[in-house]
């Protein structure tokens, strides 16, 4: 059996919102109505009623906009979100050569165990997960990534030109 361990932080209202939607997402009924919306969806198009011009040309038009970036305002909603220690280790790669650092020098120097930073840095989905619940369905990139190839924590641009926008790093 498969053993799952899931933190989760913030006021006693958020932690109860992100359980009942946890909840429901994974439920056998939210399932089966999200296959009877598919269905009915397709059963339209089968009749000729749905699925015009207007609704192909709004989503090529959705498909063309370019990804959004990070600016001052989602670092703010998105920072206060953050475990301290997410917070250091994004400030100290800002500030690196190429908002990148190398993986055992990130350790050594905020004293983190690999394990220690991992966990950490999972705070970043949480803070995704809220910022996309408050702004609305916005798909902004993970702030902080891991580079596998050169053993690195490498920073977005756009993140690190908001950060340093907003005085935050």
């Amino acid at each position: 059996m498969a053993k799952v361990t899931v933190t989760i932080e913030g006021d006693i209202d958020e932690v109860v919102a992100t359980l009942h939607g946890m909840a429901g997402r994974f439920s056998p009924g939210a399932r089966s109505t999200e296959s009877a919306e598919t269905i009915s969806a397709s059963d339209d198009d089968a009749d000729g009623e749905g699925g015009d011009q207007s609704d192909e040309a709004a989503n090529d038009s959705e498909e063309q906009q370019p990804e959004p970036v990070w600016t001052a305002s989602y670092v703010h909603t998105f920072w206060r979100n953050l475990s301290d220690t997410a917070r250091q280790a994004m400030i100290r790669v800002s500030r690196s050569p190429n908002h990148t650092q190398k993986r055992a020098q990130l350790m050594h120097t905020l004293q983190l165990s690999q394990r220690e930073l991992s966990g950490s840095l999972s705070s970043q989905g949480h803070s995704l997960n809220r910022l996309k619940r408050r702004r609305g369905d916005i798909n902004l990139p993970r702030p902080l990534t891991y580079d596998k190839t050169n053993d690195a924590y490498v920073l977005d641009d756009h993140f690190a030109d908001a950060l340093t926008e907003t005085g935050l790093g």
